[in-house]
């Protein structure tokens, strides 16, 4: 987990705007050590190619220079050009040689970019180093405000010796510091360098801003973590920035909505819970009490006793039931008088639905014992029909008599 972080401000120049750049690299021995894989001068090489690569395709009149710090005399490989094969074979020519020289190696590329092609758009010097930087805090500081009064804006990558170099970087930094146009990243051993400015200012300027901002904490523009975001959206924020930042920016503003969706959502369910809730434990509240006064339900009553037949049709239909089940299983000693009963019951009823006429229909009777399936060939139901029309002529001869004595009188 890379944890550079600038001195300054991350916001800091125009992204793609056109700027020529020189590149100084740290080729001292200091840069054997192998705390950045594999060594500090492979990983310094990784990381300058991929500032070589990004700023030529960033804008096609952006020209980039590169010189070697240590050794005898600083020396320039390569000068101003926009050219990426040019600046990409000049890695072969560094190797390893004595002690930095800093303050050379910075105005030297001042130089360079005094004496560019182009003389449009900005100026900038990017510095790695690797190695103890042996000139004084006040030489440092004054190089720094000559670079801020030329106009000319530094990038300052410490990779090694960084509790020896802190200070007087910062220092250098802050001096040449315009606008917020200068960064110190510091990459801590085993973070490779390439890694940590991948969404920094160096890479992407404004661009990483808005992207290098959230990589990087907050801490203006030095994490890496920019190979997670290339994989996430498939695009190479170093070929295409401007539409890696507005994927990024889609991507966050959906990831906002469905959040306040998801929000609104958990809410309405809650507040519906609780109104529904309320009532509920009402409804329980007060049916505890009418639950403990409520009576036991009381057993049902056996089939063998039967309810009174208050009702006429439903005596008749009981009665009639109860002669139907006398084929099925042997009647109780009782049976053949409700049997008999149950002619006299239905006809007396059907008689009296008759009409005025208060005898006693055989056909009617007849078509009902047939409706219930009764067998009218049984012993006791013709009996039974018998006593019935018995009664019914004897009703008939008092109806008879009831008139003969009131004539009489």
């Amino acid at each position: 987990q890379a944890a550079a972080a600038p001195s300054r401000g991350a916001h800091s120049r125009v992204a793609m705007g056109l700027e020529s750049t020189v590149i100084c690299l740290d080729n001292s021995e200091f840069m054997r050590n192998g705390d950045y894989a594999s060594t500090r001068l492979e990983a310094q090489q990784d990381a300058a190619s991929l500032i070589c690569t990004t700023r030529c395709e960033q804008n096609p009149e952006n020209t980039v220079g590169m010189l070697a710090m240590a050794g005898s005399s600083v020396e320039l490989l390569v000068s101003p050009t926009d050219e990426v094969t040019k600046l990409l074979a000049a890695f072969t020519h560094v190797s390893t040689n004595g002690k930095v020289n800093f303050a050379a190696g910075v105005q030297i590329a001042q130089l360079a970019l005094k004496h560019r092609r182009n003389k449009n758009g900005g100026q900038r010097i990017i510095v790695f180093v690797g190695s103890p930087i042996e000139t004084d805090v006040r030489a440092l500081e004054r190089i720094g405000k000559q670079l801020k009064k030329n106009n000319v804006a530094v990038d300052v990558i410490s990779m090694g010796e960084l509790e020896a170099n802190s200070e007087k970087l910062e220092k250098f930094v802050s001096a040449a510091n315009s606008n917020e146009n200068s960064h110190l990243i510091v990459v801590p051993p085993g973070v490779l360098p390439s890694d940590a400015i991948i969404s920094s200012p160096i890479i992407h300027g404004d661009a990483a801003g808005m992207m290098g901002a959230a990589a990087a904490g907050g801490g203006g523009g030095g994490a890496g973590g920019g190979g997670g975001d290339m994989s996430e959206f498939g695009v190479d924020p170093n070929v295409d920035p401007e539409l890696f930042m507005a994927l990024r920016m889609s991507t966050e503003q959906a990831r906002a909505e469905e959040e306040a969706r998801a929000k609104a959502a958990a809410a309405a369910a809650a507040s519906g819970e609780g109104e529904s809730k309320a009532p509920t434990e009402g409804e329980a509240a007060a049916a505890a009490p009418a639950a403990a006064e409520a009576p036991a339900p009381s057993p049902p009553p056996a089939a063998a006793e039967a309810p009174p037949m208050d009702d006429d049709e439903d005596a008749m239909l009981q009665q009639a039931l109860a002669l139907s089940m006398m084929d099925m299983q042997p009647p109780p000693q009782a049976a053949p008088e409700e049997a008999a009963a149950a002619p006299a019951a239905a006809a007396e009823e059907s008689g009296e639905k008759k009409g005025e006429g208060g005898y006693l229909d055989p056909d009617f009777v007849n078509q009902l014992l047939t409706s219930v399936n009764v067998d009218q060939s049984d012993p006791l139901v013709q009996q039974a029909m018998a006593d019935v029309q018995g009664s019914a002529a004897e009703k008939d001869s008092k109806e008879d008599d009831q008139p003969a004595k009131k004539e009489d009188k």
